[in-house]
């Protein structure tokens, strides 16, 4: 990612960003919590279960698909600028095959296969970087991680069928795709609500500041966002192991403190030492005119530290049947980053949506309060690390 960042530009960058916000996330609404739903069945799903659960994620990726490329005028109309419109067309195709996915991963991670999953995963995001640094070594700019994310998302689809055993039929049962989004639509409502963030980068941030400054937000987002994946594999493990501890809460509560701790400890290190080492490689690697990013990604690293301590009491409310609660929680999230953005940016560039993302970090604790009554889980272990980690961070800064 740092290779090909030096080679396409931060312009080039920020259209690409402009586009992959808006897919990404209907990418994820369009899977409709149907893949939660799967992973936490008591009684292992057959096949028609799964073609239904296909039939539904399509139906809804192909409305969604729709309904993205009709929504192009208005987004061309807010950016006052029509350059990212043939590139997000083309990345719309991406929706289908990332929801369908989800029905695959499924099966994965119900059989607690979460070496493979990682293995797929990793080698899709592998395969996407390396076909789009060689094309942005031919200097094709944009077009060069648009390629990238169609060959990492079509490469994920298949590899996760072949490893399922799953060769879909579409079926539909009525009843049965009503009782799997019951379950979804509160899932999704929860999750989706906190991925609406995605957008205020592209949508605010390119609208107060220009393509640049939304290179340079989603740079740094990039870097601390996959120096954390950790914390989103542990939240998709944490549904899996936790559904089998749902009655017996003291192991429950157990289990999922010395996850929290594990996680914490793992991902610190990860986060501060690039922030230590980050004036060093972005220079030499990707070039100072990339060298804005690091303003934010202090920023960025302390939302993804703090956010590692409240996603797997999320995924513990989600297994508990509270996701309404995750919901309000992480609304509250993305409408305080929208609203300290749109105030911050204009007024102080990138950094206000550093700010931002520290201030929505406060919608997290109701979460902590509505899990109490389930399980207990105390922060004294916790607090001294999560404060070290975060005091490194800003040091460079």
């Amino acid at each position: 990612m740092l290779v090909m960042t030096r080679w396409i530009g931060p312009h080039a960058y920020g259209v690409f960003v402009t586009g992959i916000g808006m897919v990404v996330f209907l990418s994820n609404l369009a899977r409709a919590g149907v893949d939660t739903y799967l992973v936490r069945c008591e009684v292992d799903p057959d096949e028609r279960v799964y073609g239904v659960a296909a039939t539904v994620v399509f139906s809804i990726s192909l409305f969604l698909t729709l309904l993205g490329g009709a929504l192009t005028p208005l987004l061309v109309r807010w950016y006052h600028s029509r350059e990212f419109v043939l590139p997000f067309f083309v990345l719309l195709i991406t929706v289908p095959l990332t929801a369908v996915t989800g029905v695959a991963m499924a099966r994965l991670e119900r059989q607690l296969n979460f070496g493979k999953v990682a293995a797929i995963e990793l080698t899709g995001q592998t395969l996407g970087l390396a076909v789009a640094a060689a094309l942005a070594a031919l200097q094709l700019g944009v077009w060069a991680p648009v390629a990238g994310q169609i060959a990492w998302q079509a490469y994920v689809l298949f590899a996760t069928c072949l490893s399922a055993g799953m060769i879909f039929r579409l079926e539909f049962d009525r009843q049965l795709a009503r009782e799997m989004l019951a379950y979804g639509i509160g899932l999704t409502a929860s999750v989706r609500a906190w991925q609406l963030r995605t957008l205020v980068n592209p949508l605010l941030v390119g609208r107060f500041c220009g393509t640049e400054a939304v290179a340079f937000v989603a740079l740094a987002l990039r870097i601390s966002e996959a120096l954390g994946t950790i914390r989103l594999a542990a939240a998709r493990m944490a549904i899996a192991t936790l559904a089998r501890l749902q009655t017996q809460r003291e192991e429950f509560r157990s289990v999922l403190q010395h996850a929290l701790f594990l996680q914490v400890i793992t991902l610190g290190p990860l986060l501060a030492g690039f922030a230590l080492l980050g004036p060093l490689i972005v220079p030499h690697v990707m070039g100072r005119r990339w060298m804005p990013a690091l303003l934010v990604y202090p920023f960025a690293a302390a939302g993804v530290m703090i956010n590692s301590v409240y996603n797997l009491q999320a995924s513990a409310l989600f297994v508990m049947g509270r996701q309404w609660l995750v919901m309000r929680s992480y609304a509250a999230h993305v409408a305080i980053l929208a609203l300290g953005s749109a105030f911050l940016v204009p007024r102080t560039g990138v950094i206000g949506y550093g700010w931002a993302e520290l201030l929505a970090c406060a919608a997290y604790f109701p979460m902590h309060v509505g899990l109490m009554p389930i399980a207990e889980v105390s922060y004294r272990r916790l607090a001294p690390w999560v404060a070290v980690f975060l005091a490194i961070l800003f040091v460079p800064a």
